[in-house]
Parts: structure tokens; C-alpha cells; sequence
């Protein structure tokens, strides 16, 4: 009984830690992330982006801490709905993933954008081939959606050979702008060069967040990751840590390019051409060959980035459909063990988003939208795992003493709560100005749904919903008689 169980789960251990590590490292998309991140970062924080980029990468590495000491106390797949519940109750950890969905559904249309408005220009200059963005996009969510239902194995080491191109291109542009800049240096690494003061460093977390965001991404690889309690917390730190220190030093090229008083400038490029970067090359004298490279591999950067946000979100989804925290038919595996539903309406719904805000507006603005929205999701939905960790890591391991578990998760929501409340205040304009008010009707749909489950739903059995298969009883299994609720799970009340 156990091994036909076993057999409609996703295949089991059948990756390793490189392929685990891929998954993070083209989740982050670095290459996407300096050339279009980056900009959004130095459009809010001036000449300062650069330390922006380090102080939201000690916010993440926190955040990063965070889930590798959940990842090693709770099921082997977990995920923020996972560590939300145990410090924070069931119902606030499915409306904090629910959350999660904004920036993990919305990633994978805002990489379709991206691999839309890249292939477009970058196939257009270099080839003189003219084809619509959006027949682009549709090409790249047709290669995710193959890849993903053929397995997990293929997805990642396909990823794995893309991420090393890609980093390995962007570190040697960012070498090149450095070592022809003609005027270096370090005061971007400070918060003095900020135009917008703390206002500007402020917005620019939201940007820092999503320029980060997808290095948690191979926790939801816990089922398929040989010894995943090892593999997938060493995964993310490597990733974080490695793309990190990649991304800062490619800001620092970028902005040392333009200099200290060429923010206008940079700014103005970022318009006129989607991306500062071939401004910046030009500025430096580097011939047109630059751009060729950097044109072409950001087409495939893109698409493994997409591939494994797709990836990762498909899994969050099947773990809740198989606690029947989401419909029972996004826990269900075909014949080669991959959540076939799940990845089907997620292709759906990221088409439809697509097509809709690139044709209403166009690439470039559409995109900055979602990547500023999804940098504020994602910042709240930090937010919710570090208090979590505090509340259940002060029960749980109270031997780790008040700096382990209050002090470190408390500087990160430090870091982490100006993006929030900026993104109210003040009016950062259309069309971003409308970015908080998208969750907070996305979190009354997410509330509304939770009301309904609970007026239907009996036990909600967190634990199950990421562990092995046989490892816990299902989610509907009748619940004990009397006052007692299994380890794990979580009684839902009617409302």
C-alpha cells in the first residue's frame, strides 16, 4: 500500500544537491536581476544602489538562517505555509502563502515579459529578426510547461548548464565596466549618494527584495532532493551567498559606469532602451560585441529563471492540494510523478496575465509593475516567517538563547518593514502606487476562500501536506476523538 502510494507522489530522491542548487541559483535570474533589477534599484536609491543590494542581502541571508533551521525541524518539503502555521497558527501560515502565490504566480508572467521584451530586441539587433513579444513569450511558457511535466531531473540540470553561462558572462561584463569606469569609486557602498534620502532607500528595498527573491525557491524540492535536510539549507546558502556576491559587484559596475552625477542618465537609458546596460557599455568604449553577448544569453538566463520558478510554485501548490488546503486535483501526479494539474493552470494563469498587461500597457512598464509587486509581497511574506520563527523557535529552542532567536529574525524585519510602509507612503505614482492595494485584494480573496474552506473542512494537516508520502495520514482522515489533535495538525473551526 505504501509503495502505491509512493508511486503518485513526485519521484522520489531523485535529485542531488546540484540540481537543488540550480533550481535557487536560476530562480534569482542574476543576469535578469542586474539588467533590469538592478536599474529599478538606482532609479530609487541613486548612486547609493549598490549598498542597497548589500543591506537587502543581509536581510535575506537572515531570512535564509531562517528557513534552513525550519528546513532541518519540519518535513522534509516544506514551505512558508508549512513554517507560518507552526509559529503562527494554520490559518495565518495558508494566508501568508496565499500571499506568497502574488510574487510566485505573478514571477513566472513577469519572466514571460521578460523573455518576451529580451528575445524581441535582442533577436531584432542582432539578427534583424522581428518577431512579436508576445509569440516570444508563448514560445518560452510552452518550453516550461514541457519541461516541467516531463520531470524535475531534466528541468534542474538544464537550469544548472544555463545558470553557468549566464553568471559566468555577467561577471565578465561587470569586470569589463569596472576596468574601463574612468572614474571608480566606493562611495556607492555608502548611503550618502542616495537622491531620494530615505524615502528613495526605502522604495529601493522592494527592488532589493526581488532582486534577491527565488534562493529559498529549492525547499520545495524536499520530497525529490537526496538527504534534503543537508541538501536543500546548503542549496539555498550557496546560492544566496554566490549569485549575492555577484549581483552587488554587477550594481557597482553598473552605477560606476554612469558615475555619481549620471543617475539621469541612467535613468533616462533605462527608459529609452529597457535597460541602462548598453548605455553603459557605450559610455566605457566597449564595442557593440558586448552587447551582442549580453543580448543573447539574457534570452536564455530568462528561461531557465522561468523554468524553475515554475518549478517551485507547481510543488507549494501540490503540497496544499494534498492537504486540502487548496482543491484536492493540485495534489495529483501523472504517470511520470509530476503535479500535472498544478503545472497546467499555473501556465494558464500566466499566459492570461501576459497577454493581458504586456498588450494594455507594454513590456517594460507592465513588468515593472509585477517586479515591484512581488518585491512587496515577498517582503511581507519574509516578514510573516521571521515573526513565525520567533514565536516557535522561542518554544521549540529556547537553549538557542534571545540573539538566535529574537534579535537576528527582529534586524531583518528592521530591514525588511520601510519597503512595506513606503509602498504606502508616499504616493511612489502610477503605476506603483496601485501595487499595495493589488494585495490587499488579492489577501481579501485569500481571506474569503479561507472563511469557506473552514466551514467545509475538517482537519488541515500541515505536515502532510510536505512530507513524504507514508509519512503521515491523509488530510481527510478522521480526526481522534475528544480535545487531542494529531502532532502537526491543525484543526480548521468553523467559522
Amino acid at each position: 500500500m505504501a509503495t502505491s502510494a509512493a508511486q503518485t507522489g513526485l519521484r522520489h530522491r531523485s535529485i542531488g544537491f546540484w540540481e537543488s542548487l540550480a533550481l535557487s541559483v536560476e530562480a534569482m535570474g542574476p543576469l535578469l536581476g542586474a539588467l533590469s533589477v538592478a536599474p529599478l534599484i538606482a532609479i530609487s536609491a541613486g548612486f547609493s544602489a549598490p549598498f542597497m543590494v548589500l543591506v537587502c542581502g543581509i536581510a535575506m541571508f537572515i531570512v535564509a538562517l531562517t528557513i534552513g533551521r525550519f528546513a532541518r525541524r519540519l518535513p522534509s518539503a516544506a514551505s512558508i505555509y508549512s513554517y507560518v502555521s507552526h509559529g503562527l497558527g494554520e490559518r495565518a501560515g495558508f494566508l501568508s502563502t496565499w500571499l506568497s502565490f502574488m510574487y510566485y504566480v505573478l514571477f513566472v508572467p513577469q519572466l514571460m515579459l521578460a523573455f518576451g521584451l529580451y528575445a524581441h530586441s535582442g533577436m531584432n539587433y542582432v539578427f534583424g529578426i522581428d518577431i512579436a513579444w508576445w509569440i516570444w513569450a508563448l514560445f518560452a511558457g510552452a518550453i516550461a510547461l514541457t519541461l516541467s511535466l516531463v520531470g524535475i531531473r531534466l528541468s534542474t540540470r538544464i537550469d544548472l548548464g544555463l545558470a553557468i553561462i549566464a553568471d559566468l558572462v555577467l561577471l565578465i561584463a561587470s569586470i569589463a565596466l569596472v576596468v574601463s569606469a574612468p572614474h571608480l569609486s566606493l562611495g556607492s557602498l555608502s548611503p550618502t549618494h542616495a537622491g531620494g534620502g530615505f524615502t528613495g532607500l526605502s522604495l529601493a528595498i522592494a527592488s532589493g527584495v526581488l532582486i534577491y527573491l527565488g534562493f529559498e525557491q529549492s525547499f520545495t524540492l524536499g520530497e525529490e532532493v537526496k538527504d534534503p535536510h543537508g541538501n536543500v539549507p546548503k542549496a539555498i546558502y550557496v546560492a544566496l551567498i554566490s549569485i549575492g556576491a555577484v549581483l552587488l559587484f554587477a550594481t557597482f559596475a553598473m552605477v560606476s559606469a554612469f558615475g555619481s552625477h549620471g543617475m539621469a542618465a541612467l535613468t533616462a537609458a533605462n527608459t529609452n532602451d529597457g535597460t541602462p546596460w548598453w548605455a553603459a557599455l557605450h559610455r566605457v568604449g566597449l564595442g557593440t560585441g558586448w552587447r551582442d553577448a549580453l543580448s543573447l544569453v539574457i534570452m536564455t538566463s530568462v528561461l531557465g529563471n522561468m523554468i524553475a520558478s515554475h518549478n517551485a510554485v507547481v510543488r507549494i501548490q501540490y503540497g496544499m492540494g494534498r492537504a486540502k488546503a487548496l482543491p484536492s486535483a493540485f495534489g495529483r501526479t501523472g504517470s511520470r510523478q509530476t503535479p500535472y494539474f498544478a503545472i497546467c493552470v499555473q501556465i494558464g494563469i500566466s499566459v492570461l496575465v501576459t497577454l493581458i498587461m504586456g498588450l494594455a500597457w507594454n513590456t517594460t512598464k507592465a513588468f515593472g509593475f509585477l517586479g515591484f509587486t512581488n518585491g512587496l509581497a515577498g517582503a511581507i511574506a519574509f516578514i510573516l516567517v521571521l515573526l513565525a520563527a520567533m514565536l516557535y523557535f522561542t518554544k521549540v529552542e529556547p537553549e538557542k538563547g534571545l540573539v538566535r532567536n529574537l534579535v537576528i529574525p527582529g534586524v531583518g524585519i528592521a530591514i525588511l518593514i520601510p519597503a512595506v510602509y513606503t509602498a504606502f507612503y508616499p504616493n511612489p505614482g502610477a503605476p506603483l502606487k496601485w501595487a499595495p492595494y493589488v494585495i490587499l485584494g488579492w489577501t481579501l480573496l485569500g481571506g474569503i476562500y479561507l472563511l469557506a474552506r473552514d466551514r467545509r473542512a475538517g482537519v488541515v494537516d500541515v505536515d502532510y501536506a510536505f512530507a513524504e508520502i507514508g509519512e503521515a495520514p491523509p488530510a481527510d482522515a478522521a480526526a481522534p476523538a475528544g480535545p487531542a489533535v494529531p502532532a502537526g495538525s491543525f484543526v480548521t473551526e468553523p467559522a
